[in-house]
């Protein structure tokens, strides 16, 4: 049996994390970025997009906020992303935020990459896209879905209220930033849910059909890690929060190898329907 795993090109981990995109746009010939994210994250008020936007314009890096970002992305949210990336004269991208930004940066990506696959829900499954996606910075804000080191992203296909699971080694963002100077302000019940929701996948990754010792070894020290670290980083506590977002992400690299199980195919038939 041969089994295959696909990680980031690259990876920054660590508070300041983030100051190193400049370097990585930079060393890569990259002059624009597109920012997607959410509108909460977008709001001054909250200030996260602004930490990533500060960088850029002290690095003299043009860039567009796109914040048309819902949870579990619509269909609409990704073509309506599509057309603002071709019109803003940008070369990358910039996924800010949780599950969903990253979500909705992939399927741009791709779809800018890959036009054929325009109407979105061809991407389901396993679409035999040619291209590799509009290159991708991941930048999360939570600690839980590790969308920034997977090839999985989910889109809502409303017409038909129902979610979907798209599964291509071409979205993989070629950069990951994890720094938890981003994820501390998330609220109490955010950083619990995003932690269960990081512990579900790191057992799901364990247990599937498909896992073998690598992707073991991920998830069981990610399981370790959430164990010790998920109650003080909602209690606020910044190393444990630090860990949490450290552990996301090495189990992140697991699952997206090695498939989700039962709790995520029960959820996505549900979750399209609220």
């Amino acid at each position: 049996m041969v089994n295959r795993m696909i990680f980031n090109q690259t990876g920054f981990f660590g508070r300041g994390a983030i100051q190193e995109i400049p370097a990585a746009a930079k060393s890569r010939g990259f002059t624009k970025a597109m920012v997607v994210t959410d509108p909460v994250l977008a709001d001054p008020k909250n200030g996260t997009a602004k930490k990533v936007t500060d960088i850029l314009d002290e690095a003299g890096i043009g860039y567009e906020v796109f914040t048309n970002v819902k949870a579990n992305p619509p269909v609409e949210c990704i073509q309506d992303g599509v057309e603002k990336f071709k019109a803003s004269g940008a070369d990358f991208l910039i996924g800010l935020g949780g599950g969903s930004p990253q979500d909705t940066c992939k399927g741009i990506g791709i779809v800018v990459a890959n036009p054929e696959f325009g109407d979105v829900l061809s991407l389901e499954g396993t679409a035999d896209t040619k291209n590799p996606a509009i290159p991708t910075f991941g930048v999360p804000t939570t600690a839980g879905t590790a969308s920034e080191t997977t090839i999985n992203y989910v889109i809502t296909d409303t017409a038909n209220k129902r979610k979907f699971v798209a599964v291509d080694p071409h979205d993989i963002p070629v950069v990951a930033f994890v720094d938890p100077d981003l994820t501390d302000g998330m609220p109490r019940g955010l950083k619990v849910a995003t932690g269960l929701d990081a512990l579900t996948h790191a057992i799901e990754g364990y247990i599937t059909p498909g896992a073998w010792a690598l992707s073991d070894a991920l998830c069981l020290k990610s399981i370790q890690m959430i164990a010790a670290n998920l109650a003080k980083s909602a209690d606020g506590d910044k190393e444990a929060g630090e860990e949490m977002a450290f552990a996301s992400y090495i189990n992140g690299m697991a699952y997206s190898n090695v498939g989700l199980g039962l709790v995520h195919g029960m959820a996505h038939p549900l979750g399209g329907r609220l």
